[in-house]
């Protein structure tokens, strides 16, 4: 079977799913994660999953589940434009490690706010800002590359789950933005002004934002 030939069976219209990983084609039309021949809502059957299946959660021996095919005939595989990007992925997994520094520092930071509010203790106001700040900054890089495994490993597939953590990202830059530029320039006078509760309702805004993005997050890679 040649790779054309496979592109064939896309799982629609009654057809099965095939896929290939390493020059053998297999059957996944049984498996509830193809139904229709789509997978984690971007991946289709007859596409190449050779590259993908090395930046999943799992790896190659889930396909001891599905049943081998044939092997794939010899042909010329043009080298995609992005394997180059995805290889650098495979190996330092950038997004993975930027998205918990915001995420430990906002919500701790959040926690420190809650205890200055209930103590008056001054001590946990002050490690709340620092923790804005440190974990404003770090927003940025989690979603930068985040924005880079998008266009690499999903091709900038724009699905339901997708534009979730695109939207939440963003209010996340805003509201945690804001919420800095008043802290640093309005310093202890933020606490006399009607802006406190901006800022208070902006502070604690972060976490169920940050929480949403993450669950979206996990439905990538554990879809439903």
């Amino acid at each position: 079977m040649k790779r054309e030939d496979v592109r064939n069976y896309n799982g629609e219209d009654g057809k099965p799913a095939y896929i290939i990983y390493d020059g053998k084609v297999y059957d996944v039309t049984e498996s509830r994660l193809w139904k229709k021949g789509k997978h984690m809502g971007r991946h289709k059957a007859g596409e190449d999953m050779t590259s993908f299946i090395s930046m999943a959660p799992h790896d190659a021996r889930v396909l001891e589940k599905v049943k081998y095919v044939c092997d794939l005939e010899d042909d010329e595989l043009v080298e995609e434009k992005n394997e180059k990007l995805r290889a650098f992925y495979r190996k330092y997994h950038p997004h993975p490690i930027f998205i918990h520094y915001p995420m430990g520092i906002l919500y701790f930071g959040a926690f420190m706010l809650l205890l200055w509010i209930l103590t008056g203790n001054k001590s946990f106001e002050l490690s709340s800002y620092y923790g804005l700040i440190a974990g404003t900054l770090s927003v940025y890089p989690a979603i930068l590359s985040g924005l880079l495994s998008w266009y690499i490993n999903y091709e900038k597939t724009l699905t339901v789950i997708f534009k979730n953590k695109l939207i939440f990202s963003g209010l996340l830059v805003v509201i945690s933005t804001i919420i800095s530029v008043l802290r640093i320039f309005l310093g202890d006078m933020l606490f006399e002004s009607n802006l406190y509760y901006l800022y208070i309702i902006g502070y604690f805004l972060t976490i169920p934002v940050m929480t949403f993005i993450a669950y979206n997050g996990g439905r990538i890679t554990w879809p439903d």
